[in-house]
C-alpha cells in the first residue's frame, strides 16, 4: 500500500464508529473465521485432555479386546501417561477396571475385584463353576451400564455397592449374594433378571430405582424384599407351576407375563399393595387367582392394563376388595370376579375404579358362580369415572342367581360410551344418589336391571329417550327398569326427542340441553327445577307442571327455550313476584310473567299457554291510557288459575317477539277476554312496555282475572297496514286486481307480485300508499298480460323504513279448459328430507275439504288431519311431534277419489 493510500485508509478509519467492523475486505472476514476455529479445536482438546488426566490413574486397567479375565493379552493399563500392555491380569489391588464397548470378558478363574466399570456395549460373562467376588472399595465397587451374565457366582462383600443401569442375568446354575450390608442399585434402564432362585432375597439389598426393573423369570422362588422406589417395576416372567413368595411387599409397577404358566396359581391374597400400574399380559394356559377362601384388599395406586390371561379376584371368599385409583384397560384376556372351578365360585368380590374403564377386547365376567343361593356370586362394581366400550364382552356365566352390579358412583357426571362389543346376561346398572350419567346416544342393555336413585341423574341422548319395556331409547335392559322420581333428568340429543314412556310423572329436575326441541310423553310434575339450556319443550295436549303443591313450588332457570304448550306452576297464598312462563312458539319465545302485589286468597295454581293464531279483533276500537286501540298483533297467551288459587291482584308482563315491524313498542298494549267468544276488554293500567321493537316486553298492573290475552295497538301499530281484503278476477283475459285498508301508518307504496307456480314471484306492478290515515281507502289495479295456465298474485306492502309484510295468495287460471285442471296439485314440498317439518303447497280449484295423511314405508298411518282449502294456491305445514324415525315416508292428499302422493324423506 502506497503512502497516499495508507494516509487515506487511516483518515477513513478515524471517520468511522469504533464498534463497526469493516467487512468489506475479504481478507478481515476470512481472519475471524479462521480464529473462531482455531479456537473452539483449542477448547476441545484442552477439555479432552482434561478428563483425559482426570478419569485416568497409575494402575487402572481397561479391556484390550475381547478375552478371558486371567488372560494377560485381554488387557492394557495405564502407566501414568499413556495405555500400555498389561503384565499382570487386574485383581482387587488394581485400580479402576473397565470393560469396553464390544468387548466381552469372561470369568474362567476365581478373582476378587474391584472398582469394575462394564461399560455400555461391553459384557462380564461368569463361567460355571467359578467367582467374581466384589470387594469393598472407594466409589462404587462394581458398575454394570452393558451386560453381566452370572452363570457361575457374584458374591459382593460387605458392604459393597453394586449399581445397574444396563443387564445383569442371574442364570440357571448361577448364584448372587449379598452379605452383611452390601447393596445392590437397580437404576432407570437397568434390569435385573433372575433365572436362579440362588440369590440373597432378604430386605435391605435390594433398591429398584425409577426405571429400573427387577425380573423374576423363575418358577416359584421369592421375589427379593426390595426398595421399590416410584417408577419402579416388578416383572414375574417365569411361572409355570408355581408362583413366586415375597407378594406381600409394596411394589410399584407391578405386570404378571408368565407365557409358559401351565397351572391355576392361588396368590393366597398376599398381593395387596401396588402403587402404581398393575399389568396382567399372560398366564399362558393357566390362570391366577389374587385369592380363593382368603379376605384381602389389593390397593393399585396407578392404572390396571389387562392384555392377556386369566385372571380371578377370589372362588369363595366375601371380602376381597380391589380399589383401583386409576384406569381400568382391558385389550384381551378374562378378568372374572368369581372362579366357579372351587366352591362354585360363589365369593362377593367388590371392584372399586376410581379412574375410568375401557375394554376394547376380552372378556370382564362378573361372576362365574354355579351354585343356587340368591344371596351369593354377587359382583359388584363401583366406577368413578368414564365407560368405554368399542369390542369384547362384558357378562357374567353364572348358571343360576350369579349376577353382576355395576355401579356408577361419581359425585359428578360420567360418560357412558359402547360403539361396539357385547354386554349380556345378569348386569344390574345402578346410578347413586350424587352420579349424573351422560349416555349420548349410545345404548345401556343386559338381561338385568337398570336404576336411577333418587338424587341421580340421567343425561339422555336417544331419539325415543327412555322407556319402560321397549326395545327402544336409552335403556334397554330386559329386567325392571327403575326410574325413581326424586331422580335428575337431561335431555341433551343431537336429534329431535321425545321424553319416551319411561320419564316418571313426578322428577326431581328436568333440563332440556336440545336446539332440536324435546316432545313430552306424558304430563310431568317437577318437583324442584325445570333448566333450559337450550330448546324447547312441546307439550302437545300433556302439561308440564313445575312444583308439586302449594308447600312445593319448585323453580325455573332459563338461558334459551321455552314450552310449546300447556305449562302449569304452583303459587303459595304469600306474594309472589317474578313467576316466569317462559312459554311461544317453535321459532319464538313469548314469555309471559305474573307478580302480585296483593297476595291471593288462596293458594293454587296457574296454567299458561301460547298460541300462534289470529285472535280476532272482536271489541275493537279500544281507548286506554291515550292511544286508540283498532289493531291487535298475531298470537293469543291463556292464562288458567286452578287448584283453588283466587283473589289478589297481580301484574302482567308479556315477552312478544313475534310481532313485524312495530314501530313503538312503548305504546303496545295488554288487551284481555274471558275467552275467545268474548270481546277484547281494558282492564287492570298500561305501563309503557321496555325492551325494543324487536323484542318488546309490555306491563300491565292492576289485573284481578285471569283469561286470554293479547297485544293490541293504536298510533303505534304492530303491522303498518289493516288490510281488509286483497282479491284478483279473471275479466276478458285481463287479471282485475283491487285491495282495501281499513287504516295505514307509515305506508310508502305497495307492489304486486306475479308467479306461475305459487312459489318464485317476480314484481309486475307497483302503486304508491296514502302514508298515514285513519279511515278505509280502495285500490285497483290489472294485469293485461296473464300467463297461460295458472297465475298467482300477492300484495307486498312496505313501509318508509323499509319493511313490508305480504297479503294471502290469489289464484287466477287463465285461457285453458278448467276441465282439464285436477281438483288437487301438488305444486312443492319444501324442505325434502326434512327433519322436525315441511311445508307442501297445492291447488285446489275450488273450496273443498282435503284428507292429508303421512304413511310410513310399511304402510301404516303415522299422522293424519283434515283441513279446508281455498280455491287456488293452498299451504299446509306438517310438524313431526311424534318424533317420527328416519326413513322414507309418503305424503298423501286425497279429495273426492282423487289421490295424489310425493314420496319424503325424514333425515
Amino acid at each position: 500500500m502506497n503512502a497516499t493510500n495508507r494516509i487515506k485508509r487511516q483518515h477513513y478509519e478515524k471517520m468511522q464508529p469504533k464498534q463497526e467492523i469493516n467487512v468489506k475486505e475479504p481478507y478481515f472476514v476470512f481472519n475471524i473465521i479462521y480464529f473462531i476455529i482455531f479456537f473452539f479445536i483449542f477448547i476441545l482438546i484442552f477439555l479432552f485432555n482434561t478428563v483425559y488426566c482426570f478419569a485416568q490413574a497409575s494402575g487402572d486397567y481397561r479391556s484390550k479386546v475381547t478375552g478371558n479375565w486371567n488372560a494377560i493379552g485381554t488387557w492394557e493399563t495405564y502407566n501414568g501417561s499413556s495405555w500400555v500392555n498389561a503384565v499382570t491380569t487386574p485383581t482387587s489391588a488394581s485400580g479402576v477396571i473397565t470393560i469396553q464397548n464390544i468387548h466381552t470378558v469372561s470369568v474362567s478363574a476365581n478373582v476378587t475385584v474391584d472398582e469394575v466399570i462394564v461399560d455400555a456395549g461391553g459384557a462380564i460373562s461368569i463361567n460355571n463353576g467359578r467367582t467374581l467376588t466384589i470387594a469393598n472399595g472407594t466409589g462404587e465397587d462394581l458398575t454394570v451400564n452393558g451386560t453381566l451374565t452370572i452363570n457361575g457366582t457374584l458374591t459382593n462383600q460387605s458392604p459393597s455397592q453394586m449399581q445397574v443401569s444396563g443387564l445383569v442375568i442371574l442364570k440357571n446354575g448361577g448364584a448372587n449374594t449379598y452379605p452383611g450390608t452390601a447393596t445392590i442399585n437397580i437404576n432407570s434402564g437397568g434390569r435385573y433378571r433372575a433365572e436362579d432362585a440362588s440369590m440373597t432375597v432378604s430386605a435391605n439389598h435390594w433398591t429398584v430405582q425409577s426405571g429400573g426393573v427387577y425380573q423374576h423369570n423363575l418358577n416359584g422362588a421369592a421375589i427379593p424384599v426390595a426398595t421399590w422406589v416410584t417408577g419402579s417395576t416388578c416383572e414375574v416372567t417365569g411361572v409355570v407351576s408355581s408362583y413366586p413368595n415375597g407378594l406381600n411387599q409394596t411394589f410399584e409397577n407391578f405386570i404378571w407375563n408368565s407365557v409358559a404358566q401351565t397351572s391355576i396359581e392361588n396368590l393366597q391374597g398376599n398381593l395387596t399393595s401396588i402403587n402404581g400400574d398393575f399389568t396382567v399380559a399372560s398366564t399362558g394356559s393357566g390362570s391366577v387367582r389374587l385369592g380363593e377362601d382368603e379376605n384381602y384388599t389389593l390397593n393399585i395406586g396407578g392404572n390396571f392394563y389387562f392384555q392377556g390371561g386369566n385372571l380371578f379376584a377370589t372362588t369363595k371368599a366375601n371380602s376381597c376388595v380391589i380399589n383401583l385409583s386409576g384406569n381400568y384397560t382391558q385389550t384381551g384376556g378374562t378378568f372374572a370376579g368369581t372362579d366357579a372351578r372351587k366352591d362354585n365360585g360363589d365369593g362377593e368380590p367388590t371392584i372399586n375404579v376410581s379412574g375410568n374403564i375401557s375394554v376394547t377386547s376380552g372378556t370382564f365376567d362378573f361372576s362365574q358362580y354355579t351354585g343356587s343361593s340368591s344371596s351369593r356370586g354377587r359382583v359388584t362394581l363401583n366406577l368413578s369415572g368414564n365407560f368405554t366400550q368399542e369390542g369384547g364382552t362384558i357378562t357374567e356365566t353364572a348358571t343360576n342367581t350369579g349376577r353382576g352390579n355395576f355401579n356408577f358412583t361419581k359425585s359428578g357426571t360420567q360418560y357412558f360410551s359402547k360403539t361396539s362389543g357385547i354386554i349380556s346376561n345378569t348386569i344390574n346398572f345402578t346410578i347413586n344418589n350424587g352420579s349424573i350419567v351422560d349416555i349420548g346416544e349410545n345404548i345401556i342393555t343386559s338381561d338385568g336391571t337398570f336404576t336411577l336413585q333418587n338424587g341421580g341423574g340421567l343425561n339422555i341422548g336417544s331419539a325415543d329417550g327412555i322407556t319402560q319395556t321397549s326395545a327402544i331409547g336409552n335403556i334397554q335392559v330386559t329386567g325392571t327398569r327403575t326410574y325413581n322420581t326424586g331422580g335428575n333428568y337431561t335431555y341433551n340429543g343431537l336429534v329431535a326427542q321425545v321424553t319416551g314412556n319411561g320419564l316418571p310423572s313426578t322428577v326431581n329436575q328436568l333440563t332440556v340441553n336440545n336446539s332440536n326441541h324435546v316432545s313430552l310423553t306424558n304430563t310431568v310434575s317437577i318437583n324442584n327445577a325445570l333448566t333450559f339450556t337450550t330448546g324447547n319443550i312441546i307439550t302437545v295436549s300433556d302439561t308440564l307442571i313445575v312444583g308439586t303443591s302449594t308447600s312445593s313450588l319448585g323453580v325455573i332457570s332459563r338461558t334459551s327455550g321455552h314450552v310449546v304448550g300447556y305449562l302449569k306452576r304452583w303459587f303459595a297464598a304469600a306474594t309472589a313476584t317474578n313467576i316466569l312462563f317462559p312459554v311461544g312458539s317453535i321459532n319464538y319465545y313469548q314469555g309471559i310473567n305474573y307478580s302480585y302485589t296483593v297476595a291471593p286468597v288462596s293458594a293454587g295454581s296457574i296454567t299458561a299457554s301460547y298460541d300462534a293464531i289470529d285472535p280476532g279483533k272482536n271489541g275493537l276500537i279500544l281507548i286506554d291510557a291515550t292511544d286508540s286501540i283498532n289493531s291487535i298483533g298475531y298470537g293469543l297467551w291463556t292464562s288458567t288459575s286452578g287448584n283453588g288459587l283466587s283473589g289478589g291482584t297481580f301484574n302482567v308482563d308479556i315477552t312478544a317477539t313475534a310481532l313485524p315491524n312495530v314501530l313503538d313498542f312503548t305504546r303496545l298494549h295488554i288487551l284481555r277476554r274471558a275467552n275467545s267468544s268474548s270481546p277484547w276488554t281494558i282492564v287492570g293500567v298500561h305501563t309503557n312496555g321496555t325492551g325494543n321493537n324487536a323484542i318488546p316486553v309490555i306491563h300491565r298492573t292492576g289485573l284481578t282475572l285471569h283469561g286470554q290475552f293479547g297485544i293490541g295497538s293504536g298510533t303505534a301499530n304492530p303491522l303498518p297496514i289493516e288490510l281488509i281484503y286483497f282479491k284478483a278476477k279473471l275479466v276478458e283475459n285481463i287479471v282485475k286486481l283491487t285491495w282495501a285498508t281499513a287504516s295505514e301508518l307509515n305506508n310508502d307504496y305497495f307492489t304486486i307480485e306475479r308467479s306461475s307456480d305459487g312459489i318464485h314471484f317476480e314484481e309486475i306492478i307497483r302503486q304508491r300508499g296514502a302514508g298515514n290515515n285513519t279511515y278505509t281507502i280502495y285500490y285497483k289495479n290489472e294485469d293485461k298480460n296473464p300467463l297461460k295456465g295458472y297465475n298467482f298474485y300477492r300484495l307486498k306492502q312496505t313501509d318508509y323504513d323499509g319493511l313490508f309484510v305480504y297479503s294471502e295468495i290469489e289464484t287466477i287460471i287463465n285461457s285453458i279448459n278448467t276441465n282439464d285442471v285436477p281438483d288437487v296439485k301438488i305444486i312443492s314440498i319444501s324442505p325434502n328430507p326434512f327433519s322436525n317439518s315441511f311445508n307442501v303447497s297445492f291447488l285446489t280449484k275450488k273450496i273443498v275439504e282435503i284428507d292429508i295423511s303421512f304413511i310410513n314405508s310399511a304402510g301404516q298411518v303415522v299422522a293424519q288431519n283434515k283441513i279446508k282449502s281455498t280455491d287456488g294456491f293452498n299451504s299446509y305445514e306438517f310438524c313431526d311431534y311424534q318424533n317420527l324415525n328416519k326413513g322414507v315416508y309418503y305424503l298423501y292428499l286425497i279429495y273426492n277419489g282423487q289421490k295424489i302422493s310425493r314420496k319424503i324423506i325424514k333425515s
